[in-house]
């Protein structure tokens, strides 16, 4: 279980373990001074101030047909305007096509001129598939930036996602998310699954099948492996699959609740919660040794880890005032300190990978709702409201986006909005879905390759 919430989905698994107890709502003690935590600058960015780019039609090529051409431009403009910096804008010819995408922009162009554009072409040579994209400077039709990828037509999607993160790179600095993944548990019949979508909810697929409960999956930092909680040999395990051969194998088998996993920045160690010694507490695992470190040591329920992006720090939450708080310590367990949010009951963090702020989960009128804390000022800000019950939250490799479970639509579903609770999109549409973790930016070298 990942934190102290009783989800209509989890209810079964809840009321089975440790995590089910009555909270004693107290006033809050006075609020600690926040020291020694590490702040980097965000780059603001929202809709209005993105970075204008034109979309050229796809130059096609031997075998390749206008409408993969087509796909390729609609593949290339949704992803550019999911990176939250760049807004992409299809040519008169594209926007004639009355299956284009157009997901967000309206058919106007910006009152400015466009400075880039960006013109692919395609090859398309006994299911050999070559994808050319082109960085042009629109006043001088300089190239300023040329990329070629090689793939089959069934990889298509990730050849386009890799053209869009370099040109985001290339435009701004950032890394982009096209190519990053969300994992999330959903229900499939009496049992729990992990299923795993890329960044815009196309591609489902079912990645465990073991007709158990399993929860809380988090990625490696190479996109090959996920780590959950399984009961599929009883008792709420620790487990590791490799996505690629579809293996999987022990990470922990102990006594007691094992949840709540997170990998460092680094990949060299999981955070997580255990019972093992009889109350919840928060453990960090060295990968290839096994070696195991108890971090925290208090009577008081400790849960939900998320490490700081430089793995120098982890928050974390805990009643151990009488109800649900953030904390933070050191990545060692010590400099322990409670962050100064001025709300009851807070649970759920997520450190954003630009280090500036945390978003968390807190009781309101309406259920649970979304906030972010700004390390920098200390202030809290209010994502979601009236929609639902929502929770979960965890970020975009790139730290402009969070994706997280709501109930605004009837049942659970995954969702992501900007940082600053606009541009919501719902990313699935199976209900019972719960505990989304984003990925990093990156894939396995083998899924670029063609399949004989």
């Amino acid at each position: 279980m990942k934190n102290y919430r009783s989800s209509e989905s989890d209810s079964r698994c809840v009321d089975s373990i440790l995590w089910a107890f009555v909270f004693l709502f107290v006033s809050a003690l006075p609020n600690q001074i926040l020291a020694q935590t590490e702040v980097r600058l965000r780059a603001e960015t929202r809709s209005s101030a993105r970075l204008p780019i034109e979309l050229k039609p796809s130059q096609l090529r031997d075998q390749a047909t206008k409408e993969l051409g087509q796909r390729i431009v609609d593949i290339l403009d949704n992803d550019l305007w999911t990176s939250s910096v760049v807004a992409a804008y299809q040519t008169e010819e594209s926007r004639a096509n009355p299956d284009a995408l157009r997901l967000e922009l309206a058919l106007s162009r910006p009152t400015g001129p466009i400075r880039f554009a960006v013109q692919t072409k395609v090859s398309l040579v006994q299911k050999k598939l070559t994808l050319e994209g082109q960085l042009l400077d629109s006043a001088t039709n300089k190239t300023l930036d040329q990329k070629i990828y090689r793939g089959c037509p069934e990889n298509l999607r990730l050849l386009v996602h890799a053209l869009a993160d370099d040109i985001v790179h290339s435009l701004t600095g950032e890394k982009g998310i096209a190519k990053s993944r969300i994992a999330f548990t959903a229900a499939t019949g009496d049992s729990k699954e992990i299923f795993v979508m890329e960044f815009d909810g196309s591609n489902l697929r079912q990645a465990t099948s073991l007709k158990s409960l399993n929860l809380t999956p988090a990625w490696s930092n190479d996109g090959r492996e996920i780590v959950f909680t399984s009961y599929q040999r009883g008792n709420p395990d620790l487990f590791v699959l490799d996505l690629i051969p579809g293996r999987m194998s022990y990470l922990i088998k102990d006594n007691g609740l094992h949840s709540a996993p997170a990998w460092s920045p680094d990949g060299k160690k999981i955070a997580f919660v255990s019972t093992k010694d009889g109350n919840a507490e928060i453990y960090v695992m060295e990968i290839y040794t096994k070696a195991l470190q108890r971090l925290t040591q208090h009577p008081a329920i400790d849960a939900s880890p998320s490490w700081s992006p430089t793995g120098r720090e982890l928050v974390f939450t805990s009643d151990r005032l009488g109800n649900p708080q953030l904390f933070v310590m050191d990545a060692e367990g010590t400099n322990l300190r409670r962050l100064p949010i001025d709300l009851s009951y807070n649970d759920s963090p997520a450190w954003s990978p630009r280090g500036d702020k945390i978003a968390f989960v807190s009781r309101t009128p309406n259920g649970f709702d979304i906030f972010v804390y700004d390390l920098g000022t200390q202030a809290v800000a209010q994502l979601t409201s009236k929609a639902g019950s929502n929770e979960d939250p965890c970020w975009s490799p790139d730290g402009y986006r969070l994706a997280f479970s709501s109930t605004r639509d009837g049942r659970s579903e995954i969702y992501s909005m900007l940082w600053d609770g606009t541009d919501v999109r719902r990313l699935t549409y199976k209900g019972a879905c719960t505990s989304p973790a984003w990925s990093l930016n990156s894939r396995p070298a083998e899924e670029f390759l063609c399949k004989e």
